[in-house]
């Protein structure tokens, strides 16, 4: 039999769940980021070597792989911050107790959703794999490649879900709420422009 001692000297003393999770969805948003601004260079520097009358094949594939890195990468830490549409329009006109409710409902179908897209994804991204699949673009890239980060980021968005599920389920206000209150009081609006 394990002791709960043996246990906790197994993790560092400052070892914590809500550490490790924020920073995976921080993780996850830095590398979106990191494709929005791989973009931004593909983009410069196809304009600059169009100047001297080169042309820089596979940019549009690099591009839309890109692109969809930048989409999904950080959708976690988006949902967090409250700046996903949410059905806060209606949640809000409810009781304190019936908002809690519809909120654990709004979660669950949107983390069955999530867990669904995640299976999916990665089962595309395992059998490109397996059947070393290639792209048919200008740049033969092995397609698991491009379609890993879709993956992670229906992942980790599932993770967020259930993250968030749990905190309202034991009765604490919704992160998303949270920080939308503080930008609130800090007079920003900007998020419901």
């Amino acid at each position: 039999m394990v002791h709960s001692q043996s246990i906790a000297a197994a993790f560092p003393r400052k070892f914590s769940m809500r550490k490790v999770l924020d920073t995976l969805y921080a993780v996850a948003a830095i590398a979106g980021a990191f494709c929005v601004f791989f973009i931004f260079v593909l983009m410069l520097a196809q304009a600059l070597l169009r100047l001297n009358g080169v042309l820089l094949r596979g940019a549009d594939d690099l591009t839309a792989w890109a692109c969809a890195g930048a989409a999904f990468l950080p959708l976690a830490a988006t949902f967090k911050r409250g700046e996903l549409v949410r059905m806060g329009i209606v949640i809000d006109r409810f009781s304190e107790k019936s908002a809690r409710w519809l909120e654990l409902t709004a979660l669950t179908l949107g983390g069955v959703f999530a867990i669904y897209m995640s299976y999916w994804l990665g089962s595309m991204v395992y059998d490109s794999y397996s059947y070393n699949d290639r792209a048919q673009g200008l740049l033969p890239i092995p397609i698991w490649i491009p379609q890993l980060p879709v993956a992670l980021g229906a992942a980790v968005l599932a993770i967020s879900l259930a993250d968030e599920w749990l905190r309202v389920a034991m009765g604490l206000v919704p992160t998303y709420v949270e920080q939308v209150r503080e930008r609130h009081a800090a007079g920003d609006y900007s998020g419901e422009v």
